[in-house]
């Protein structure tokens, strides 16, 4: 694949890689999972909502998107980074690529990215804040546009459940009230 995407964290250190998915360039906080299995709940977990989540492991979309194992009905990060991108899903629930799920949400992907250095960097110096864009972009623009790019500090409003939601129980002796931070689809019914 063409290396035409950069990832620029904001203390200037780039990370070049192939891009996948949508074509935003998104600027948010990186941070990093180290889960083998579950690309697909991570990307559908509202708690990860303006964040790139680094994947730590390898090999990403090996079993696709399938119908039945999203965590809500949106796909929270701004963007996904990854090692090794897998375009030929081997699984009879696959419904499509990871690619094409990221595209038809217009988040960005980037793949070929060294994520063992990338996570190091994390883990060593603290959180930050990355931009995903296209790879002649210079670290100097980069930094102008992560420095102008306001922190977004309303991802539980954005997230959360627009309306009440009743789950009725055989006993109603108790209520129980669950306040709806990202809580995910299985739990509620946003």
């Amino acid at each position: 694949m063409d290396r035409n995407r950069k990832l620029i964290l904001d203390d200037g250190t780039e990370f070049y890689g192939s891009g996948f998915g949508g074509t935003k360039d998104p600027v948010c906080e990186v941070v990093f999972n180290t889960s083998m299995a579950g690309y697909q709940e991570i990307l559908s977990d509202p708690s990860y909502t303006d964040q790139a989540v680094v994947m730590s492991y390898p090999l990403i979309g090996n079993y696709g998107i399938t119908n039945e194992d999203f965590e809500s009905r949106v796909i929270a990060p701004s963007a996904l980074i990854i090692r090794d991108l897998n375009e030929a899903p081997s699984n009879f629930r696959s419904a499509l690529p990871i690619s094409q799920l990221l595209e038809e949400h217009d988040v960005p992907g980037i793949c070929d990215v060294d994520t063992r250095k990338l996570v190091r960097h994390i883990r060593d110096h603290g959180s930050c804040r990355v931009l995903v864009t296209d790879a002649a972009t210079s670290v100097q623009e980069g930094l102008d546009i992560i420095r102008k790019t306001p922190e977004r500090h309303d991802a539980v409003r954005r997230r959360s459940c627009a309306k009440k939601w009743y789950a009725r129980t055989s006993n109603p002796e108790f209520q129980v009230v669950a306040v709806d931070c990202g809580m995910k689809s299985i739990l509620c019914g946003c």
